[in-house]
């Protein structure tokens, strides 16, 4: 079986021998359909997915791209595509249509499984990006041009003897992911086959007993989809260990509990912008028994201590804890994860956590760049370890790191008395919604086609419950005065992604804060705008 140190093994091997290891485990419950899958049979749809896309021509480091909700296939072709070297790169059904075209111009994959309902917008799509994969699968019914996902589930004659792919190169790129750069384009995160299983395996081994005790039987229940690092990390997480992960299409706060209680999930993960409805909603569903439920972590977004505050007490016998983590390095960062520290969650509610042992860490002063010592000094977190990316697929990441090798995380952060880590800002301009980054570029440029807009400059207004709302401060070319806040509003609203709609309005202003040489100045527009709600040029 697979050792978590141990170099030797590419991740379609480790997950081949573990989901062979495992084959009478339960793997995964579809909760919309009461299907119960094991590992044998999750294993048996992967090889023959593995075989058909070999029968097409796919192979070593062709790109194979998926974008579906969570259903008992979902995750086939991601695993299939490491059984014969091929990198996964999934999209999310939610993405933005501008940042579907980027992703897709950027990725140009050989092959793209699509679900039924979004296949219509992929068209779309890959017009407007002028890629053309080889083969476009279809998940459920498809027109004539496409194949359908059932055609790659027949039985393959030589299906015992199909070979797993190796290579010699653990460091090798086994999956991009994504993530949004500050210029606007989306980048490609090369992860590498032992950063990936490193980080998937050795973290869930450190979590506290209670977890991992064999007279529990871990059920695992998420909600993102495999275009996030939480959803891969659990996904090979899970195969490692034998655990059974419950697959929802949405989340539903009613439907929360009642989950944990039919499948007697023992671990779940809570987004901050789902916090306030989990909270109300076990208030609403008191004799639902969670008693399984043992860990309920957060993250990916600021978590106040009021919410915090809230979890705790509306899960009284869980552990809730809050964790830190970047794409970049393959998942988690830190966390409160040993049994003796989870006090100090409750006595300091807003730390993401201790350093994980395996990272080497300083903190940076943002203006000199030289490291910063002593509890509650801030600067920007680096990072040293040997799970960081590969690079950025098919653009430099030179600028990613520092001249000690140490990686850049964009993030201001500080440390306490007992090393517990708080992040306090993000130095890149992007901001979150509900775990989305949204980029104030993108957003500006639609704000500016506008025929009334001269200048547009977005900045993120803090919620208590979704992260930050995007705003637009916007100066009105002559002869438009009559144009309205709402007017603007409504037109930019119409053409952008969910996250990244104007949930905190238009505030038309004479001027923007600019730096002497003309940049914008978002963050002190947005410190004048929460001091006074106005804009005063300096």
């Amino acid at each position: 079986m697979y050792s978590f140190s141990d170099t030797r093994y590419s991740l379609g091997s480790a997950l081949y021998a573990h989901m062979k290891y495992f084959r009478n485990r339960i793997a995964q419950y579809e909760d919309e359909t009461d299907y119960v899958d094991t590992y044998g049979a999750l294993l048996t749809r992967c090889v023959r997915v593995a075989m058909k896309l070999q029968e097409l021509g796919i192979g070593e480091d062709d790109i194979v791209s998926a974008c579906t909700h969570n259903h008992r296939n979902s995750c086939v072709p991601f695993i299939a595509s490491t059984f014969i070297g091929a990198i996964p790169a999934t999209f999310d059904p939610g993405l933005s249509d501008i940042d579907t075209v980027s992703l897709l111009r950027l990725m140009q994959p050989k092959v793209i499984f699509i679900s039924q309902e979004k296949l219509k917008d992929f068209e779309t799509y890959m017009e407007k990006a002028q890629v053309k994969p080889a083969y476009t699968i279809v998940f459920g019914e498809s027109r004539g041009q496409y194949m359908s996902f059932d055609e790659f589930l027949k039985p393959q004659i030589k299906e015992r003897q199909f070979k797993i792919y190796e290579t010699s190169n653990p460091k090798k790129t086994a999956v991009v992911m994504f993530s949004s750069g500050t210029t606007g384009l989306p980048k490609g995160i090369c992860l590498n086959h032992y950063a990936l299983l490193k980080q998937s395996g050795s973290f869930r081994d450190d979590c506290p007993e209670i977890i991992n005790s064999d007279t529990v039987d871990s059920v695992l229940l998420l909600y993102p989809t495999l275009y996030w690092i939480s959803a891969v990390g659990i996904l090979i997480g899970a195969v490692l260990k034998g655990e059974a992960k419950v697959l929802c299409r949405s989340f539903n706060a009613k439907r929360f509990f009642e989950i944990v209680e039919k499948y007697k999930v023992t671990m779940s993960f809570v987004p901050p912008y789902y916090i306030h409805e989990v909270v109300v909603g076990r208030a609403e569903n008191k004799d639902v028994d969670i008693r399984s439920l043992k860990v309920l972590a957060t993250g990916s977004a600021h978590v106040s201590a009021n919410q915090m505050a809230d979890m705790m007490a509306a899960f009284p016998g869980s552990y809730v804890i809050n964790g830190y983590g970047q794409t970049e390095v393959a998942g988690v960062i830190s966390c409160l994860y040993d049994p003796e520290d989870l006090e100090l969650q409750r006595k300091k509610p807003t730390t993401v956590g201790k350093i994980i042992s395996h990272y080497q860490w300083k903190i940076v002063d943002l203006e000199t760049e030289k490291p910063v010592t002593g509890p509650y000094k801030k600067g920007e977190l680096r990072l040293k370890t040997d799970l960081h990316m590969n690079g950025y697929y098919k653009m430099d990441s030179s600028d990613a790191f520092d001249s000690e090798g140490y990686l850049r995380t964009g993030d201001v952060a500080f440390v306490d008395e007992d090393n517990c880590l708080y992040i306090d800002d993000r130095i890149k301009e992007m901001f979150k919604y509900r775990g989305w980054h949204v980029l104030p570029a993108i957003v500006e440029e639609v704000v500016m086609a506008h025929p009334a807009v001269k200048e547009a400059a977005v900045i993120g207004i803090p919620h208590p419950e979704d992260g930050e709302h995007a705003m637009t401060l916007v100066i009105l070319k002559e002869g438009h005065e009559n144009v309205s806040p709402e007017d603007i509003k409504k037109y930019a609203d119409e053409r952008l992604g969910d996250a990244q709609k104007l949930r905190a309005g238009v505030k038309i202003v004479d001027e923007l804060i600019r730096t002497a040489t003309g940049k914008v100045k978002r963050k002190a527009m947005k410190e004048m705008i929460l001091s006074n709600g106005k804009v005063r040029a300096t």
